[in-house]
């Protein structure tokens, strides 16, 4: 008897009105079915020793599949590697590819199942159907690619195929837990509809419903999808619990192939952080999309947090949007936290009646907390986006918001509709304080829009009780494309915020000052306006955020020490490895820089170490080739 898989994905269509609350997202997957082969209950043979076993030409497993097979019906008896020791492996046409039927017996927190290239080895796994790779109730999976660029890599390459109605990369799919996709490729050729690169999500299957848990994607490069990453506990009466998002690449500086960003919905203590979203733009169905960074949708307790957004632009859909807490009728998110994020040009050019721009946007929320996030938006709408455009865009049903040591900048022109720092439908649940708000003044735009209501100034703004501890000043960026503060130049920004407690670091992992924290993502060493320095000699250890950042291959790092030190920098990766020294050597009281060139090292996230006698001062920086 054949068992069917009924697969409803929910994803994004989103409908805006003035007068309406928004509606719930609509589907784009309709609901069809795939009959998947009946997993084999009886043993063929004895479990996997613990080890390595390589697959392809030669190796233990000549195939993927005949690797998969062992596995789903015998099991494991510890830890196992398979090692792919061929350049390309092609999956089968059936409509699932490569396809794992879990559960595995034997695997557990101590032993997992790693699925690697071989050292050495840059290999590609491709195929054209529903999904590259199909993991169903399979837990405590790692697939690994090794690195981003060099001798050891993993690509996922989809080939787009009509015969079906989306191609996915890698599908974990109903019972799918503690699994971990990382240093990963994903180039997903169907990024004009709603194929995906890594994604998560659970189904009617055998009569039973499951949610995905406690997985982990992290540290891989998106270059092309539909769906850059998706984690969905649709169709589940639970939601799914404690998933991780991290450190990913999402699209290049140079390309637009990635259709929608980051996408988590029905989830809860969802983790979203340090990951490069880019470059996004919708190329399919223009009149049905949002485009989006990041997005949660129906979530509880979901963290979003020092991520990078930039460069989103919509061009015929329904807005632009950095990121999004979105739910709908009865699918209200709760308790969702927003902080240390750089969001900035986020572009539409949509004439339709439901456009806007934003930097980031919600509505049904219940209790959303968005601080120290730092959220430039400029540009034209050239006459488009009939809803204009808001740094902070708060739609309808929205309650007891909370709006603290943000940076919310709006120099956009949107004439003849209007552009402001920060737009709510009303602003009775909103908590709104020590934040600068700035904008571009003209005859359509205001500071703050409330309804149909304009506030063109901060003093008629703090007359309604609200931002009466913020500012209204135009951040001195580090440069264009970064969000960093110029900490030379004096500034309001410097000490003006509010200490939050469960918020220790900014967007570089920088401790934050626990008496005079600084507003927006960076917490930096800078002068507080109408303060002039009376030396150029530093009166304290200061280790400045790289510069530029991100990079690519070359960086320079400024510090500074009063006193005669030891001095030493190093470098750091992710796991808290030393991959090289900088300065090791005794300086005298002084301001110094250097150059550090990555052109060796892979696309990631790595740190730089400033000692100086007893000082230790850490910063992140992102390397992007």
């Amino acid at each position: 008897m054949k068992k069917f898989l009924v697969l409803s994905i929910l994803l994004i269509t989103v409908f805006f009105s003035y007068s309406v609350i928004a509606q719930e997202l609509g589907s784009l997957r309709k609901g069809y079915e795939i009959a998947f082969p009946e997993k084999i209950q009886q043993p063929l043979g004895p479990p996997l020793a613990p080890g390595t076993y390589t697959i392809g030409t030669g190796g233990y497993f000549p195939t993927i599949d005949s690797a998969f097979k062992k596995l789903s019906v015998d099991g494991i008896a510890g830890e196992i590697v398979l090692e792919l020791i061929n350049e390309l492996y092609v999956a089968p046409t059936t409509q699932y590819g490569f396809f794992l039927n879990g559960p595995i017996p034997g695997v557990g927190p101590n032993s997992r199942v790693i699925i690697k290239p071989a050292a050495n080895k840059n290999v590609i796994i491709e195929g054209n159907s529903y999904a590259v790779m199909y993991f169903m109730n399979t837990s405590y999976v790692t697939l690994d690619g090794v690195g981003l660029t060099g001798a050891t890599t993993l690509t996922i390459h989809v080939i787009k195929n009509t015969q079906y109605l989306w191609n996915d990369a890698v599908d974990f799919m109903n019972n799918s837990d503690h699994n971990v996709i990382q240093n990963t490729i994903f180039i997903n050729e169907d990024y004009s509809r709603s194929s995906t690169g890594p994604a998560f999500y659970p189904e009617f299957f055998a009569g039973s419903l499951f949610a995905p848990d406690s997985n982990l994607i992290q540290n891989n490069f998106i270059k092309k999808a539909g769906f850059a990453i998706y984690v969905s506990a649709e169709n589940s009466p639970v939601k799914a619990i404690g998933n991780i998002i991290r450190g990913n690449i999402v699209g290049t500086e140079t390309d637009s192939l990635i259709g929608w960003g980051i996408q988590a919905q029905f989830t809860q203590n969802t983790i979203i952080e340090n990951n490069i979203v880019q470059n996004v733009r919708r190329q399919g169905n223009p009149d049905i999309d949002i485009i989006h960074g990041i997005n949660s949708y129906y979530g509880n307790g979901v963290v979003i947090r020092n991520n990078i957004v930039h460069n989103i632009h919509s061009n015929g859909v329904k807005g632009a949007t950095g990121i999004l807490l979105s739910g709908g009728v009865g699918n209200v998110g709760n308790n969702n936290s927003v902080y240390n994020n750089m969001v900035y040009d986020i572009q539409s050019t949509s004439t339709l009646g439901t456009s806007r721009v934003a930097g980031i946007q919600m509505w049904n929320q219940n209790n959303p907390k968005i601080y120290y996030n730092s959220v430039y938006l400029s540009g034209n709408g050239n006459g488009a986006n009939l809803l204009g455009s808001a740094a902070l865009f708060i739609h309808s049903e929205v309650t007891n918001s909370e709006i603290k040591n943000n940076i919310i900048v709006n120099t956009r022109n949107e004439t003849p509709y209007f552009a402001s720092s920060i737009y709510d439908y009303t602003s009775s649940n909103l908590a709104s304080d020590f934040n600068d708000l700035f904008f571009a003044p003209n005859q359509y735009n205001a500071l703050v829009k409330i309804g149909g209501t304009k506030y063109n100034t901060l003093s008629d703004w703090q007359a309604t009780g609200k931002d009466l501890n913020s500012i209204t000043e135009m951040p001195n960026f580090i440069e264009s494309d970064t969000l960093h503060i110029n900490s030379l130049i004096a500034t309001n920004i410097e000490s003006h915020g509010t200490p939050i407690t469960v918020i220790q670091t900014d967007f570089d992992g920088e401790q934050r000052d626990i008496d005079s924290t600084d507003i927006g993502a960076d917490e930096f060493n800078g002068i507080v306006l109408g303060i002039e320095e009376e030396t150029n000699q530093p009166t304290e250890h200061s280790l400045s955020q790289n510069y530029p950042n991100p990079f690519n291959s070359s960086s320079t790092i400024k510090y500074s020490i009063p006193k005669s030190s030891l001095v030493t920098i190093k470098i750091f990766n992710t796991l808290g490895e030393e991959l090289e020294t900088l300065v090791n050597e005794e300086k005298p009281a002084g301001i110094y820089e250097l150059t550090w060139n990555a052109s060796n090292l892979p696309s990631g996230v790595y740190f730089y170490r400033l000692q100086a006698g007893e000082f230790v001062q850490t910063r992140k920086m992102i390397l992007l080739k």
